[in-house]
């Protein structure tokens, strides 16, 4: 009987601290390149993983992951707007890389125009074709702040 108490004891226990390891990154703050990817197609955004193009910004040795971007009311598929996500390892590295981003953008001269989001441990960047009216900006930042 002593030993089926102790046996029901440790089940409880093991439950009650798997259940709160699953929380850990929620309180660290780390997010995936998968959470982030289903938080913006919740917003009806279609995301598509473009590869590399060109040389693309490296912020603290993190190479972003990047996609173009569409919603319902997209009418020409032919020149998409993008979307990189730096996924870093800590919120720490996030905002350092965050700061060499505006270091290497002072000077820049855009023909897109780039819209921050941060959470945690991620950064993403929205490259939108217009300063005054950038299309997804909105659901992007929405997406963001859900997470």
């Amino acid at each position: 009987m002593l030993r089926s108490r102790y046996g029901i004891i440790f089940i409880v226990c093991m439950i009650a601290l798997v259940g709160c390891s699953k929380d850990n990154n929620v309180k660290k703050n780390e997010y995936s390149l998968q959470d982030v990817i289903v938080a913006i197609e919740s917003q009806n955004l279609k995301l598509a993983s473009f590869g590399m193009t060109g040389t693309l910004p490296t912020l603290n040795g993190i190479i972003p992951e990047v996609n173009s971007i569409e919603g319902e009311a997209t009418a020409d598929h032919t020149d998409p707007e993008f979307v990189y996500f730096y996924i870093f390892s800590t919120e720490a590295a996030r905002k350092s890389g965050v700061k060499e981003f505006n270091k290497q953008m002072k000077d820049a001269k855009f023909t897109t125009y780039p819209f921050l989001h941060e959470k945690g441990n991620i950064l993403t960047i929205y490259w939108a074709k217009s300063k005054e009216k950038p299309l997804f900006n909105e659901p992007i930042k929405s997406a963001i702040e859900k997470l």
